[in-house]
């Protein structure tokens, strides 16, 4: 915390930063106290941390809670110096007396107030989501940017995602997903777009890194993406996954189990299942999975020539969703929300590799019956063909 309130009511900054003098002058001078529950608070002033407040042991103020790493303090200021070197009037904590919330910064930006919340740590999910809400609530945009030390990557392309993570997920206007970070040892941006999740911790995503020196507050808000294709990365993580589950037994063990019930191999399933959608977010479980379970409950029930309704393919999504073998996740980010989107766009994926026609909005048939490949060779002569001819159609983001 770099705000305090003393002992006669006026606010005392830590920014900008002054001696460790002054500093103890100032100290000597008489109490502090936290801005939100008005509890008294210590200015620390030690030579490892960037100097600031803490509350006193058994605090119940909700700030307390979020002990502030030097990793925190630091990015805090220096995402505060950016905002001031850009001609604008950033505010550091200030608290808002109506909404019982006080951000790590505020700031007005073309007719619009911000609040920015610089999260390096997790927090409880009703937390964040309660003050999204109210923010929202009060006509303030609040803008969640992650700390640097969160983020896993694990390859060019590769990112593992808390659920935390996804808490603070977002979409540009264009419908794209993107997580921003700021790294405050670097001083660096890095963005994740074009994000695509492979199974419940995975995906696939584009990093984009910009010195912080480097980037407007309006590019920041407004970053823009180039289109990405990842169709040899997805191909390798499906496989990869089928790989997993198959050498571990007690990896998904329902899910093994009732693709023996119902005569299937995980390394003989048929192409179109594990195929990737714009809005796979929405759900957590692996695409692998959940696209399993509508070919045994309806797909593979049916010949060709018969019909496919979306009421069938969502009653039969949901019951899975109800028995706990499908998950779906909260993105509180994300206003209009419904998880009726990624069905349908699994839909209209199928029409475009030519398994379903569309007769209206609602109806399709099935064009031919599905194959289910007898060995190896054949499965993956099936998928070099498919992937030949459709990738572009399956892969673009």
């Amino acid at each position: 915390m770099l705000t305090a309130l003393r002992e006669d009511g006026t606010l005392f900054q830590l920014l900008p930063r002054l001696s460790k003098d002054v500093l103890r002058k100032e100290k000597a001078g008489g109490h502090y106290y936290c801005p939100e529950c008005k509890e008294r608070v210590t200015m620390k002033i030690g030579m490892q941390r960037m100097e600031h407040f803490a509350h006193q042991a058994g605090s119940q103020c909700i700030e307390s809670y979020e002990r502030e790493s030097s990793f925190h303090l630091n990015g805090k200021m220096q995402l505060y110096q950016w905002l001031k070197e850009q001609k604008l009037y950033p505010r550091l904590e200030p608290y808002y007396e109506r909404l019982k919330q006080r951000p790590d910064i505020s700031v007005d930006y073309s007719q619009q107030e911000y609040a920015i919340e610089y999260q390096c740590s997790p927090i409880p999910p009703q937390l964040m989501i309660k003050r999204t809400n109210t923010y929202r609530k009060n006509n303030i945009d609040c803008v969640w940017i992650l700390g640097g030390n969160q983020l896993k990557r694990k390859s060019e392309k590769k990112v593992s995602l808390t659920q935390f993570d996804y808490l603070l997920l977002n979409k540009t206007p264009d419908g794209k997903w993107y997580l921003p970070y700021y790294c405050s040892n670097s001083h660096k941006f890095v963005f994740l777009t074009n994000i695509i999740p492979t199974s419940a911790k995975n995906a696939l995503t584009q990093f984009s890194i910009f010195p912080i020196q480097n980037r407007s507050i309006q590019q920041i808000l407004t970053h823009k993406m180039n289109e990405f294709l990842y169709a040899k990365e997805w191909r390798n993580e499906m496989r990869a996954q089928k790989l997993r589950m198959g050498m571990n037994s007690h990896s998904q063990i329902d899910y093994l189990k009732e693709l023996y019930i119902h005569h299937l191999n995980i390394s003989l399933l048929p192409i179109m299942i594990g195929l990737p959608i714009n809005h796979a977010p929405f759900i957590e479980t692996s695409p692998l999975i959940w696209q399993s379970y509508l070919f045994i409950d309806l797909f593979r029930n049916k010949k060709k020539d018969e019909i496919i309704t979306f009421s069938e393919v969502y009653r039969c999504f949901m019951h899975r969703v109800q028995r706990g073998q499908i998950n779906l996740r909260t993105l509180p980010l994300i206003e209009n929300y419904s998880i009726t989107v990624p069905l349908i766009e699994y839909l209209k994926l199928l029409v475009g590799i030519h398994v379903l026609e569309a007769i209206n909005y609602n109806t399709f048939r099935l064009k031919a019956d599905i194959l289910i490949p007898d060995h190896v060779v054949s499965q993956q002569k099936q998928e070099e063909h498919f992937y030949k001819e459709f990738h572009q159609v399956i892969f673009r983001v």
